[in-house]
C-alpha cells in the first residue's frame, strides 16, 4: 500500500507490505535511492514482518523538502514513518548514507528502535569530525550554478538527462547484478525530475554537516543495547589501502554497541539491496530474533 504522509519536513511517500500486526522492520535508502531498491528485500520479509519503504523528502515519490538535510530533518522523517506504521518500535536497515541516519535515531530516540542493520554504510566512526569530502564540494558548485538566472533553463534540460544518466552508472559502477529490481520506466521517471536531481545534491553537500552533527551527538546521547549487525559488500572494497580503512570503519561501528557484529557480504557491490537481497532479509530476520 502506496500513501503521502505529512512529516515537519514535507509530504513522504510510504510503502506498507505485510501483516498489520507484525513486527515492523523500516528500510532507508542509501544517497539517491528510494522505494525501488527494495522490492527483492520485501518479497522475502513480508510474509510475516510489516515492511516499511518510504522516499525522504524531494526525492522518489515524495513531495519537495521544506527543510534543508541533516541528522534534525532525518530523524524527523522517521519519527513520521514509525508513526504512519503504527510502530512504537521498529528494526531499522540503513543502506549507505542511511546507516548515519538509523544511527543518530538509535542514540536519539532509544525506546524506538528494536535493533538495527547496516548495510555497507558510509565509513564515518566516532572522531571523524567533520570530513572533507570532495563530493560535497563539488555538489555545492553545482547548486550555485543552478541558481544563476541564465543557467536554471539549461540545468534543468540537464538534469533530464543526467539523473537516469547517474543511476545507470551507479548499477554499472556499485551494483554486481546492474539490474534494477523496480519497473526501469518507473525508476527513470523519478529521475528525469530536476527536482529530484536537486535533493539528491542537497543531501551530498550537506553531507560533512550530517557527520558533524552525528559527532555531537555521539558525545551526548549513548547508543542502547541492542541488536546491531554491520555488513561491509566486499565488492566494494577497492584497492589494499581503502580495504583496510573500510574494514576497520565498519568493525568500529559494530563495536558501537555491546555484542554488535560485523561481517563481510561475499558477490556483493554497494548496492546490497539489490545484490543480495537474500542476505539483507537474513540478517532482518536475525536482529528480529526470527
Amino acid at each position: 500500500m502506496s500513501s503521502l504522509i505529512p512529516s515537519p519536513a514535507g509530504l513522504l511517500r510510504v510503502e506498507l507490505d505485510g501483516p498489520e500486526r507484525a513486527p515492523v522492520v523500516v528500510l532507508s535508502a542509501g544517497l539517491g535511492g528510494g522505494w525501488f531498491d527494495w522490492p527483492a528485500v520485501v518479497d522475502l520479509l513480508a510474509g510475516d514482518l510489516r515492511v516499511v519503504r518510504f522516499d525522504r523528502p524531494g526525492t522518489g515519490g515524495s513531495g519537495p523538502a521544506l527543510t534543508p538535510p541533516g541528522l534534525a530533518r532525518e530523524v524527523a522523517v522517521l519519527d513520521a514513518v514509525l508513526d504512519a506504521a503504527g510502530a512504537a518500535r521498529a528494526v531499522l536497515v540503513g543502506h549507505s548514507i542511511a546507516g548515519l541516519h538509523v544511527e543518530g535515531y538509535a542514540r536519539l530516540r532509544p525506546a524506538r528502535v528494536a535493533g538495527a542493520v547496516l548495510l555497507d554504510p558510509s565509513p564515518e566512526p566516532p572522531g571523524v569530525g567533520r570530513p572533507f569530502d570532495g563530493e560535497a564540494v563539488l555538489a555545492r558548485a553545482l547548486l550555485a550554478l543552478g541558481r544563476v538566472p541564465g543557467l536554471r533553463r539549461l540545468g534543468r534540460a540537464l538534469a533530464g538527462w543526467s539523473g537516469p544518466a547517474g543511476r545507470r552508472s551507479v548499477l554499472r559502477n556499485a551494483s554486481r547484478t546492474r539490474r534494477e529490481v523496480a519497473p526501469s520506466a518507473q525508476v527513470e521517471e523519478v529521475y528525469r525530475r530536476p527536482e529530484v536531481l536537486g535533493a539528491i545534491l542537497d543531501e551530498l553537500a550537506a553531507y560533512p554537516d550530517l557527520v558533524a552533527e552525528l559527532e555531537a551527538v555521539r558525545a551526548t546521547h549513548p547508543l542502547p543495547e541492542l541488536p546491531w549487525l554491520v555488513l561491509t559488500a566486499a565488492d566494494a572494497l577497492g584497492r589494499p589501502r581503502q580495504t583496510r580503512r573500510l574494514l576497520a570503519a565498519h568493525a568500529r561501528l559494530a563495536r558501537l554497541v555491546p555484542g554488535g557484529a560485523h561481517e563481510l557480504v561475499e558477490r556483493c557491490g554497494h548496492m546490497m539491496p539489490l545484490d543480495r537481497p537474500d542476505t539483507v532479509a537474513a540478517a532482518v530476520r536475525r536482529v528480529n530474533g526470527m
